[in-house]
């Protein structure tokens, strides 16, 4: 198995760990101790949480200027359950144009398909 592939194992445990509303689920200093680990677990981690934080940003960014849906995830889901409609999400891709689109557009598309945000009631 390419190191890599841990990564997305050890971010879900890492995001579906218990943590309080006030309690970051990974501080700076968590990610202090990533990026100077010298393991290759460390390294691949450190680069794939900055990488993905970046994503999210662009991606919210789009979200928030209109391009694309807006998913509303509740607050009490686990990341397990993330996870999983994410993973349904990609055993339905079917083309290879489909497979080489941006990852983070996917999935903001995949959890606003799963959790559409409720229009307001008059």
């Amino acid at each position: 198995m390419k190191p890599i592939a841990i990564v997305p194992a050890l971010l879900g445990a890492l995001l579906s760990a218990a943590a309080s509303a006030e309690e970051p689920v990974m501080s700076a200093g968590d990610l202090q101790q990533l990026c100077v680990g010298a393991d290759h677990v460390s390294v691949n981690v450190c680069r794939v949480y900055i990488l993905g934080v970046t994503e999210g940003i662009s991606l919210g960014m789009n979200m928030a200027s209109g391009k694309g849906g807006r998913p509303c995830v509740p607050k009490d889901i686990s990341g397990d359950a993330l996870e999983l409609t994410v993973k349904k999400k990609l055993e339905a891709l079917s083309s290879a144009a489909d497979r080489d689109g941006d990852a983070s557009r996917f999935i903001g598309a995949a959890l606003a398909a799963a959790y559409p945000c409720r229009s307001a009631q008059p």
